[in-house]
């Protein structure tokens, strides 16, 4: 039943989202198919609104609950078909693929972005700004407004070729972005077991845990981010790299890195790799830098076929524009400037926050590293999967959908601690994006009172019950292929 259960979860996920005024989606004529209705009286919208809260996380406690039963079911029973996984895959995806953006409204961001190339403005030197005012600007975050894109000239180019087929129609343009992060997903479905089966995994457990994933199809697909078509290239070039397949993952790693930088760690753990069978270190040296040269090379080729330059490399500190106490350099440089103020030295919070933003990134590149020169004992896919969420953790921001970049490798390898750490994060970055707290109270009391009881309690119910009981892959050998269905 844990397929059907989890259908149900995505579908009140859709159905919170659509409701009027909900604040994980966009409400505009232009922004979706449904869900943007004619203003109903204030005492309706509200009501509406904080149901449309609950049944979202509903929904996102139910896909969870889901997620957790099939993970250990499928750990339980090694080996378990593909074709019951593919299908909850399947049920769980079209009510996302269906559902208005959501968390985010970064891909009318893309759309806005891929506008400007249309009209020959290069977006690595001017913002969804340049466009003027219209459908396609109105839609964009102010906060991105006026900031040139962090993204690759793949991804620039790819966005003008959507924006076009959708005859520079908005909603048709999010369609098509959307069309991109199903691709990126789909890459992973393949991709994730693959890697497993290189290193002796059992790849319906890595399927599982890492493409099965709420975060990712909720966030990924879901906000239709291209961090799905970054991350799906990157997975296929690792599976492809434990193959043998080394230029075809080299190209793939510099595909993804056109779409976002970080994918470009992936070439230097391509490169080590490649140089497994190398006793000395100079020559292992030589092959990850002539890894690291080759892909550059790709990308210098890219670049340059797609006219829009390097320009994009000065944008990479957009998402830093972001300050908020959750990220930990930001917090770190807010802390010290609050010190610094204490004693007299005022003023100088943005010094601080860049200071510790780029030490802590400098400490993520050192993490890196090691895990690299020592990835014959941690594990090659574990290592990357730990270079991903260091650069994440202590990057300038920490959305949750970057937790993605981490999270699908560590799949592949998850056993007891990191596999308990891998469902708990995921848990609670599902749960992180929370509007403000006066719409979590915004009914009657008896309603609020009703809805969040009954909500925290079956989720207390589940914890107590079967998540605190987490045993070894050989407890509760309970499950089949045909009850992960629900068929």
């Amino acid at each position: 039943m844990s397929g059907a259960t989890g259908a149900v979860g995505a579908l009140l996920v859709l159905l919170g989202g659509a409701q009027q005024g909900s604040p994980f989606t966009v409400k505009a004529t232009s922004a979706w198919f449904f869900g943007n209705g004619p203003k109903a009286s204030i005492s309706i919208a509200a009501t509406t609104r904080f149901l449309g809260i609950v049944l979202v996380y509903l929904g996102i406690a139910l896909m969870l609950g889901a997620w957790y039963e099939v993970v250990r079911t499928v750990r339980a029973r090694p080996g378990t078909p593909a074709k019951p996984l593919v299908m909850i895959l399947v049920a769980w995806g079209v009510p996302v693929f269906l559902m208005a953006p959501m968390f985010s409204r970064d891909v009318y961001s893309y759309a806005a972005q891929g506008q400007l190339v249309t009209r020959g403005i290069n977006p690595y030197l001017h913002g969804p700004i340049a466009l003027g005012r219209g459908p396609f600007l109105n839609l964009v975050d102010p906060l991105w407004r006026h900031s040139p894109a962090p993204y690759g000239p793949a991804w620039e180019r790819l966005s003008e070729w959507i924006v076009k087929l959708s005859g520079h129609d908005v909603l048709g343009s999010v369609i098509g972005f959307r069309i991109v992060a199903l691709v990126g997903v789909i890459l992973l479905a393949w991709a994730v077991p693959a890697l497993a089966r290189s290193i002796g995994r059992d790849g319906s457990v890595a399927f599982a845990l890492g493409v099965l994933n709420p975060l990712v199809l909720l966030d990924l697909l879901g906000g239709a981010h291209n961090d799905a078509l970054m991350l799906g290239l990157l997975v296929t070039a690792c599976a492809l790299a434990r193959k043998r397949h080394i230029l075809a993952g080299l190209t793939l790693c510099a595909l993804a890195a056109e779409v976002k930088m970080p994918a470009l760690i992936g070439a230097a753990f391509i490169g080590w790799w490649w140089a497994e069978t190398e006793a000395s270190w100079p020559r292992r040296l030589v092959k990850v830098a002539s890894a690291l040269l080759l892909t550059a090379g790709l990308m210098a080729a890219i670049s340059a076929f797609s006219a829009l330059g390097w320009g994009w490399t000065s944008g990479l500190s957009n998402p830093g524009s972001v300050v908020s106490w959750l990220d930990p350099a930001t917090a770190v440089g807010l802390a010290l400037a609050h010190a610094a103020s204490a004693l007299g030295y005022a003023g100088h919070s943005v010094a601080f926050v860049h200071s510790a933003r780029a030490v802590s990134l400098g400490i993520a590149a050192v993490i890196s590293v090691c895990l690299l020169v020592r990835s014959r004992g941690v594990g090659g896919i574990e290592a990357i999967g730990w270079s991903l969420l260091a650069f994440v953790i202590l990057g300038p921001v920490v959305w949750p959908w970057y937790e993605t970049w981490g999270f699908v490798f560590l799949a592949v390898v998850a056993e007891r601690w990191t596999l308990r750490l891998l469902l708990i994060l995921s848990a609670l970055a599902c749960f992180a994006d929370v509007p403000s707290p006066g719409l979590l109270i915004a009914a009657t009391p008896i309603l609020v009172a009703i809805c969040w009881a009954g909500l925290v309690g079956l989720v207390g119910l589940f914890v107590v019950t079967r998540v605190a009981p987490l045993k070894s892959p050989r407890v509760e050998a309970r499950g089949t292929a045909r009850q992960l269905t629900g068929a």
